[in-house]
């Protein structure tokens, strides 16, 4: 991508010249200290393009040394606040051996290496550990002194120890003992311990992380919210909270609520086992809405949950006593109150925090894009001291926009640089895209042809493979599907790749060995000729919400270890996965609804969306290319930093849904109306369970009906609403709460107190499910045929499946789905019996993407929650009439979630075996040698002997990476 326009050929004509300059202009801001940071980080990356110059013109030709512009391009970012920056850069020059010891001071404090090359970084990194303020503080002392003395000495002297007095200066301000409260004590000692064991190290804190502790996040126990740009730490901010409560709290349980499985399940192998490593007992729950025996297992120690709202719910259902121990909630992610699928019961789930009986947990509310943030502050509880506001980006971003001139094989698309911005800042690279780019040589004819480039979409491919030099792409679709969603792209870059382009091919920046193994995985699972196969085959990697779980978390870990770096993606990309994007290219940020329309992307879920563009500690900078020039305004929103569309929350709109439905029928609303929209049915659930929890048997009626209006008032909604809209909701609380008492009246409130089910589903259950056989208590296998049949058949009729099922097919709502019973059958049951999704495509009568859909949205959720509910609430039923369970069906819904065949199997993957394949083989070979399921214990020894005895074999059998990480998660299995 480099190019000189002719404003900046003269740069490149005098190198020696342009560097004097700016370093002339380090040393002049560290003299005014500037605390311009933006000045900063551009003067650190202009040093940094010269240091990593390797043409003819570079530095080393007129005698500077590369690895002084790259401290002199260290220094600058470090001076300005990105640390991260700073750390990426010294990482590319290293001190020369005749180098003075103040020089190595100043690359040991950039580098933070395992082994310091200075006395002054052993003595200061030995202080930090143990707290040693007054060390610290001395060799700030005598830095200044030195640097005075220097002066007198000469250049050569002064400026390495002008340049470490800035730094030091610096860093005494802003290490991780400094800003933390009372941080010199031993409070903080294994904390701290844990922030330097970390590679890269973390030494000191980003000024985001700074403001939000010195305002009093971890001092003042009330509610605070935060409002910080991705990628500025929130994640280290959270886990310095949740130490700072587990240590000044006796038996107080930490809440980290996070939206997605995704996030969960990264926080898992990061911050939940850091936790634990300081001995604080942390865990993960993001299942199911029914908690397993794995997830309930020793809740009475568990100091710090990290769950999703889902999971959440069925614990506080599940443990009275865990709910009342609650003292500390950190939503993450909180502009998803708007969210269609998630926003509603996340904000019934806040509203039934706050109604708690003894008073509320503390909130700390945390999004990068909600511009209202002081309105859902004071909703939670804050005050207006206590929001905190942070624009710190630790790696800044750069605009642009493709401009195509001319037609067909003359097309030439320039690349527009800051296109918000006024010249000489906003400039152009001509010609960044042109017909040569596609030219080929037809290896039968041996003719030249011209690949066609006259579409955004091949465009947008081009522009990213033309990106790959600086670091990781990722392409984006606001869509999955089609010709114009991310798989048309993937479709797009195997296409282009099957000609020889000459532009850069992803597979020219992989690691082979690591991705051999990625690629056998997913040929054994999916196929070599599902297009995700191919597509990483050819060095990429096609990531959406239809992808398991279990998938995407390799590929993650792949483009997060930068084994492969160009990702083509959905707005999985936001959903809160760190990944170390250098260059994002939005091909379209109109999403294509069902009926062809398109619909613009919200400018905070943009904003959110391009935040991940640059990463601390991976890139310095990020460049975002908006590859629809027609788009360009959307973007430019956010470029212009428009603080974007204000959050008022999922459940307001729905309620005003409701209002406009009401307007238009006579009679009034009933429970039976409710329960019959599955639109209702998050809103439904919510309130049941905080009425559930407000219904104590001495509480009367009029009373249970009067705390519901209070607590219809204290959602987010009612404080926006008008008087009409609050009224709906409040009858719709009412409601609920004379659903509660007849429930209560009947002798089953406990029921739902004790299963966390939900309070709906008991008609459903006792009318439709019980009756299916006459006897549930002679079931010894969990997957006895006429069980599932039974199961599925009731599923089959409940409205909420009826939804998913016609979603996921892509049926309408007037369509008979009667033919698509059975094969729907037969995917469950391949499930079931732990196929792969290899062979489940063969009897599902769908191609392997749309198998993938319904998979993910009907066949591991919806039916899957109807199960759960459906199993917690029969053994109740059963229990009332002197009757019982039998414990084969109560396993159902895990052998259903985890899909695998055999108790063992299921063991292993409740214990923490990331591989179902793993599991299922592994468990049926077990099977055959008598090892006992019920033993858990027996399992895993069981399961560790046999690969360390048979490991070729098993090689043979699993592939090497299912292999590998199953024997590691043995290991460390709980």
């Amino acid at each position: 991508m480099r190019q000189s326009t002719i404003d900046h050929a003269h740069i490149r004509e005098r190198t020696d010249d342009y560097y004097v300059a700016l370093v002339g202009e380090l040393f002049e801001r560290m003299h005014d200290a500037s605390g311009d940071a933006a000045g900063w980080a551009r003067l650190g990356n202009a040093l940094a393009q010269l240091a990593g110059d390797e043409d003819g013109n570079g530095l080393q030709r007129i005698g500077i040394s590369k690895s002084e512009a790259t401290l002199f391009a260290a220094a600058a970012f470090y001076s300005g606040g990105f640390p991260a920056s700073a750390y990426l850069t010294i990482r590319a020059g290293a001190p020369e051996q005749s180098d003075a010891d103040v020089y190595r001071a100043c690359f040991d404090l950039l580098a933070r290496p395992n082994n310091m090359s200075s006395q002054v970084g052993h003595t200061l990194l030995n202080a930090l550990r143990r707290g040693d303020m007054t060390t610290l503080a001395k060799i700030g002392e005598d830095a200044t002194a030195q640097s005075a003395l220097s002066l007198r000495v000469g250049p050569d002297a002064w400026i390495p120890a002008r340049l470490f007095e800035q730094l030091i200066k610096r860093f005494l301000a802003t290490n991780v003992r400094a800003v933390l409260p009372n941080g010199e004590t031993e409070f903080w000692t294994p904390f701290v311990g844990s922030l330097l064991n970390r590679r890269p190290a973390s030494w000191e804190f980003f000024p985001s992380q700074i403001t939000a502790i010195q305002r009093g996040l971890l001092s003042r126990n009330e509610t605070f919210s935060l409002q910080m740009p991705t990628g500025a730490g929130k994640t280290t901010l959270c886990e310095t909270l949740l130490y700072w409560h587990a240590n000044t709290t006796e038996h107080d349980v930490a809440v980290l609520l996070v939206p997605y499985r995704s996030l969960a399940s990264e926080l898992r192998s990061s911050m939940v086992r850091r936790l634990n490593a300081l001995g604080i007992n942390a865990r993960c729950a993001y299942g199911g809405t029914i908690p397993t025996g794995n997830e309930v297992r020793d809740l009475n120690e568990t100091r710090v949950v990290v769950a999703t709202p889902e999971a959440i719910s069925g614990l506080l259902a599940a443990n009275q006593g865990f709910y009342s121990r609650i003292s500390l909630v950190i939503c993450d992610e909180g502009h998803l109150l708007d969210g269609v699928g998630r926003g509603v019961g996340l904000e019934l789930l806040l509203a039934r925090m706050r109604a708690r009986e003894g008073g509320s947990p503390r909130f700390v509310f945390v999004s990068a894009i909600v511009p209202n943030i002081e309105e859902i502050n004071a909703w939670l509880g804050g005050s207006a001291d206590s929001v905190v506001r942070s624009d710190y980006r630790p790696a800044l971003a750069e605009y642009s926009v493709l401009r195509p001139t001319g037609n067909g094989t003359r097309t030439s698309i320039a690349l527009d640089m800051h296109p918000h911005e006024p010249s000489p800042t906003r400039y152009q690279i001509e010609a960044f895209l042109s017909q040569s780019d596609f030219e080929f040589v037809n290896s039968q004819t041996r003719r030249r042809n011209t690949y066609g480039f006259d579409s955004v979409k091949t465009q947008a491919i081009a522009a990213g493979r033309k990106a790959l030099s600086m670091g990781t792409v990722a392409v984006f679709a606001a869509n999955k599907r089609g010709d114009q969603g991310a798989i048309g792209l993937a479709e797009e870059l195997v296409r282009q790749l099957g000609r020889p382009l000459t532009m850069p091919a992803p597979n020219d920046f992989i690691n082979r060995e690591k991705l051999a193994p990625v690629i056998q995985y997913l040929a054994l699972e999916y196929g070599a000729n599902w297009l995700g196969t191919r597509v990483v085959a050819a060095g990429a990697v096609l990531h959406h919400g239809d992808i398991p779980q279990e998938t995407r978390e390799i590929l993650e870990t792949q483009l997060r270890e930068e084994n492969i770096r160009f990702v083509i993606c959905t707005t999985t990309l936001a959903e809160g996965v760190n990944l170390p994007i250098r260059t994002l290219v939005l091909y379209s940020v109109q999403r294509r609804q069902r009926n062809g329309s398109p619909e613009n992307l919200l400018t905070r879920d943009i904003k959110n969306l391009v935040g991940r563009a640059g990463r601390a500690g991976a890139t310095t900078k990020g460049l975002v290319i908006c590859a629809n020039q027609q788009q360009w305004g959307l973007v430019a929103q956010v470029a212009r930093q428009s603080p974007g569309e204000p959050v008022r929350g999922a459940l307001r709109l729905l309620v005003e849904r409701l209002r406009q439905a009401l307007v238009r029928r006579d009679a009034p609303l009933t429970n039976a109306d409710i329960e019959a929209v599955p639109a209702l049915h998050t809103l439904v659930d919510g309130i049941d369970a905080t009425l559930v929890d407000l219904a104590a048997e001495e509480v009367g009626e009029d009373l249970l009906v009067a705390e519901a209006v209070r607590l219809a008032d204290q959602t987010f909604a009612s404080q926006q609403a008008d008087a009409i809209s609050r009224q709906v909701l409040r009858t719709i609380f009412e409601l609920r709460a004379q659903r509660v008492i007849g429930i209560r009246a009947a002798g089953r409130l406990n029921w739902i107190r004790e299963t966390g089910a939900r309070l709906r589903m008991l008609d459903a259950v006792e009318t439709g499910l019980l009756a299916q056989r006459a006897t549930w208590d002679d079931v010894s296998d969990p997957l006895d045929p006429s069980v599932v049949s039974v199961f599925l058949e009731w599923a089959w009729g409940q409205v909420d499946f009826q939804k998913a099922l016609r979603k996921a097919y892509r049926r309408a709502e007037d369509e008979d789905i009667t033919g698509l019973q059975q094969p729907f059958f037969d995917t469950v049951n391949a499930w079931l019996m732990g196929s792969r999704f290899l062979h489940i495509v063969e009897v599902s009568g769908l191609n392997l993407d749309d198998l993938l859909s319904v998979h993910s949205h009907v066949v591991t959720y919806v039916l899957q929650t109807l199960v759960e509910q459906g199993v917690a609430l029969l053994a109740k039923l059963l229990e009332g009439q002197g009757r019982t369970l039998a414990p084969a069906v109560l396993a159902f819904p895990e052998h259903l979630r985890f899909g695998v065949p055999t108790t063992i199997a299921r063991v292993l993957m409740a214990g923490g075996i990331r591989h179902r394949s793993g599991a299922v083989e592994i468990g049926n070979a077990l099977m055959r040698t008598g090892v006992s399921g019920e033993n858990r214990h027996a399992v895993f020894e069981s399961a560790r002997l046999s690969l360390n005895q048979y490991t070729q074999a098993w090689r043979e059998h699993l592939g090497t990476l299912v292999l590998e990480n199953t024997a590691s998660d043995l290991q460390t299995a709980t």
